[in-house]
């Protein structure tokens, strides 16, 4: 099924939250705040042209709803007299300015989705993320402690973990370092099997031998659902000899080096800020 606008940057949204209710902490955030915090994060973090309104107001109103009914925010109403913003309160006085905290429950559910390590993030939200955490650390940490009575010891414990920067990082190296292992082996499979078939081939062996051959030494990852044999004889006649002796090698060419050459850098500069103060 495909995500949701609102969840491809949930990572974003989660954020722009804790900033608005960091800025307004004492009136409360409204969705508009929470609106803007949200178009500066995705500006600070795209990669190319920004486009603005990815996440319509109704879509931000429902977010914060479902906060305030999880108990992580409160919601709160006021009607505003004149001052600098009485041509707003003009408007909105009649039904009263919704605005919003956090609790310290919805304070640290948003620091675990932020650094939850389940699902791998883009490139551009995994440097995003490493710069709030280490930025802002300190005001996250004085958001928490004064979210309720005293913070207890294993709360500070839990804290000081979601907060922890370098771990995050050495996980997200070992992933890559997986990622990169699993590209390798692609790509030394696609030599072989490129070797492979032309010796055979030379050789005289049979066509479809060779087949059966290469899916015994060199089976794709998707061998239980077709094997090879089924999948090379469903396709073109003129393309099968083709798909053995050179696809591999295009393949690794044009997709699977180039993104070993990404994620290595993607480590190389993890290793970099890895312990930066």
């Amino acid at each position: 099924m495909k995500p949701s606008v609102v969840s491809r940057i949930d990572l974003y949204i989660g954020a722009a939250a804790l900033a608005a209710h960091a800025s307004f902490l004492e009136a409360g955030f409204r969705i508009r705040d929470l609106s803007f915090f949200l178009e500066l994060f995705l500006n600070w973090s795209s990669d190319f042209e920004y486009h603005r309104d990815v996440v319509q107001t109704t879509q931000l109103s429902r977010y914060v709803a479902q906060l305030v009914s999880e108990g992580l925010a409160k919601r709160y109403s006021s009607k505003k007299k004149g001052g600098k913003n009485s041509d707003f309160s003009r408007r909105e006085g009649a039904r009263g300015i919704q605005s919003f905290r956090l609790t310290r429950l919805g304070l640290l559910e948003l620091l675990t989705r932020m650094t939850s390590t389940q699902h791998p993030l883009p490139p551009a939200q995994t440097f995003f993320r490493l710069s709030f955490l280490k930025g802002y650390r300190p005001w996250l940490e004085r958001l928490v402690e004064q979210g309720g009575s005293q913070i207890p010891p294993a709360l500070a414990m839990e804290l000081a973990a979601l907060l922890d920067v370098d771990t995050l990082i050495v996980h997200e190296i070992k992933r890559l370092e997986r990622a990169i292992e699993r590209l390798e082996g692609r790509i030394r499979d696609a030599e072989q099997t490129s070797v492979l078939t032309n010796n055979r081939l030379a050789a005289g062996v049979v066509f479809d031998e060779v087949v059966r051959e290469v899916e015994r030494r060199f089976p794709y990852e998707l061998n239980s659902m077709k094997p090879l044999h089924e999948l090379i004889s469903s396709i073109n006649p003129d393309q099968r000899c083709w798909e053995l002796q050179r696809g591999g090698i295009l393949r690794s060419a044009m997709m699977w080096e180039p993104q070993r050459a990404m994620l290595r850098e993607m480590v190389r500069q993890l290793v970099r800020l890895r312990g930066r103060g």
